[in-house]
């Protein structure tokens, strides 16, 4: 049963594996726009600034004149007790006109509008980070399933090279001219290296499940990926990029804007202590009157100047600006700490590529001297010098840094982007850059 379940296992993942050779390709740009519609985190934050913006507009209307319809009709009956000087009356009554109110001063409601429109502004900052975030999880799913596909390769290359050096050994030992033990650690060696290739093409479905996440489609692959990427940084020291975030990076620029929004908060509570003035006009035709007696028609109109000045509340406008002052010294101890995690953020990603650069260059010379270790190596065990372990252990060197080579490759890039996003860059401008860099153009 159990070697069912193993059997059951290598062939959903050779299979998956073998349809992923003929899927659609899949460039890094194209991935971006599907993941964009796809991303419930992007399209909530979209959502979000649309709300915003309906909010702002609902304040502004506070501060338009106000016009509205209204009427009423009713069916009378009156019945008095005197019956002698007093007549019963059953009758209908009509009431109805137009009203008209505009705001002459009311500084709060202003002060309102200003508020809500920086927290607009605020939502699309918040929608920026979303945007940001997106962008690096996408780019990390992406790599992670070319590198999970180099992985697979490159053990399979070890595992093909290991093939031909056991039928090598194996004449070899036919002719007595190598020990039985170098045939059985090479089978060894063989062995482990197939279980490692499972393990691979394991990893490497794994990592397109992390893709598909993000951009909700089935039946595509990573396109192939460039020998040589070519990112270079635009800035030219760490403190370069540290003041570049602090400029631009959105989460400053949302904690600076949720500061300024706090603020008019203050001012609005402040403002509730000025007195609110506004000018109605009513023109009203009714032919009922006062206790909806009969009354013969009749057109009203009126001009009214209305004004309110609170004097008292119980302490509530005190308790209502020290929670606004709350509210901004929060906002200003969040702008402090965002610019102090922009500015670590974006040193931390200049020196990181700096590293990973230098880390790029040395494994691909390590790749190529491995590469021509193994050739040394094979000719050394033809000639006598050399024993088919010492092979196995050039292969095995191969294969790591061949790995290695694959994995600064991607972590480049991965530190390109992260310095890009940690220093404010647009990801719409950012996306086509790296997919050109990664496929060509």
């Amino acid at each position: 049963m159990c070697r069912l379940l193993h059997f059951v296992l290598y062939f959903a993942i050779f299979t998956s594996w073998t349809g992923a050779a003929s899927a659609e390709k899949l460039p890094f740009i194209e991935a971006y726009e599907l993941a964009q519609e796809a991303a419930p985190n992007v399209l909530i934050a979209q959502y979000r600034v649309d709300g915003a913006e309906a909010q702002k507009d609902v304040a502004l209307g506070n501060i338009l004149p106000q016009v509205s319809l209204f009427g009423q009709y009713s069916k009378n009956e009156v019945r008095y007790d005197d019956a002698i000087f007093f007549r019963d009356q059953n009758y209908p009554g009509e009431r109805y006109g137009l009203q008209v109110r505009q705001p002459i001063l009311n500084v709060a409601n202003g002060l309102e509008v200003l508020r809500l429109d920086l927290l607009h502004d605020l939502s699309k900052e918040e929608l920026r980070i979303a945007e940001t975030e997106l962008l690096t999880r996408l780019v990390e799913a992406f790599l992670n399933v070319l590198l999970s596909d180099a992985a697979v390769e490159q053990v399979n290359t070890e595992l093909k090279a290991l093939d031909s050096q056991l039928l090598e050994a194996q004449a070899l030992y036919a002719r007595n001219l190598v020990a039985v033990t170098q045939v059985l650690e090479t089978q060894a060696r063989r062995d482990a290296i197939s279980a490692e290739a499972i393990t691979a093409r394991g990893g490497a479905a794994v990592a397109r499940e992390e893709l598909l996440k993000l951009t909700g489609k089935r039946g595509v692959e990573p396109s192939a990926v460039q020998e040589n990427i070519v990112l270079l940084s635009r800035f030219h020291s760490a403190e370069e990029a540290a003041a570049e975030a602090v400029k631009t990076s959105p989460g400053v620029l949302a904690a600076e804007t949720a500061v300024k929004a706090a603020r008019r908060a203050i001012d609005r509570e402040r403002s509730r202590w000025i007195p609110t003035v506004d000018i109605t006009y009513n023109l009203q035709h009714s032919d009922v009157g006062f206790d909806n007696l009969s009354s013969p028609p009749r057109d009203t109109s009126t001009i009214a100047i209305g004004f309110n000045y609170p004097i008292f509340e119980g302490g509530a406008g005190n308790a209502r600006i020290r929670g606004a002052w709350s509210e901004f010294n929060a906002a200003n101890t969040q702008l402090q700490a965002e610019v102090r995690n922009s500015e670590a953020r974006a040193r931390s990603a200049w020196l990181n590529l700096e590293a990973v650069g230098e880390r790029l260059v040395a494994a691909r010379q390590a790749s190529r001297s491995a590469e021509t270790n193994v050739a040394a190596t094979r000719k050394g065990v033809q000639a006598g010098t050399n024993r088919v372990t010492d092979v196995l252990v050039a292969l095995a060197q191969k294969t790591r840094a061949d790995r290695e080579e694959s994995m600064a490759k991607f972590q480049y890039a991965m530190a390109w982007v992260e310095l890009e996003m940690a220093s404010g860059a647009d990801p719409d401008a950012i996306a086509p850059v790296l997919s050109a860099a990664l496929h060509g153009s």
